[in-house]
C-alpha cells in the first residue's frame, strides 16, 4: 500500500515578510477608507448631479400628484 504524504510547510517568521504584510494590509484599509469617503463626500459631482435629478423628479412626480387631487375634487 502507497501512503501519500501531504507536505506541511511552516511560515516564514522573517521580520521583512512579516512588515510586508502589514504593509498590504494598511493599503488595503487605506484604499477602503478612501473609497468609502469619496463616494459619501459632499464634494463628489456624481452624488451632486443624482441628487439634483432626484430632487428635479420629485418635483415633476409632486406636481403631477397635485394635478391628479385637483381632478379628483372637481369630479
Amino acid at each position: 500500500m502507497l501512503l501519500l504524504s501531504i507536505p506541511f510547510y511552516d511560515l516564514p517568521s522573517s521580520p521583512l515578510l512579516i512588515i510586508g504584510a502589514i504593509g498590504i494590509v494598511v493599503a488595503l484599509a487605506v484604499f477602503i477608507l478612501a473609497y468609502q469617503k469619496y463616494f459619501n463626500s459632499p464634494f463628489n459631482k456624481e452624488l451632486q448631479t443624482k441628487k439634483k435629478a432626484l430632487l428635479r423628479e420629485q418635483k415633476e412626480i409632486n406636481q403631477k400628484l397635485e394635478k391628479i387631487e385637483q381632478d379628483l375634487k372637481n369630479l
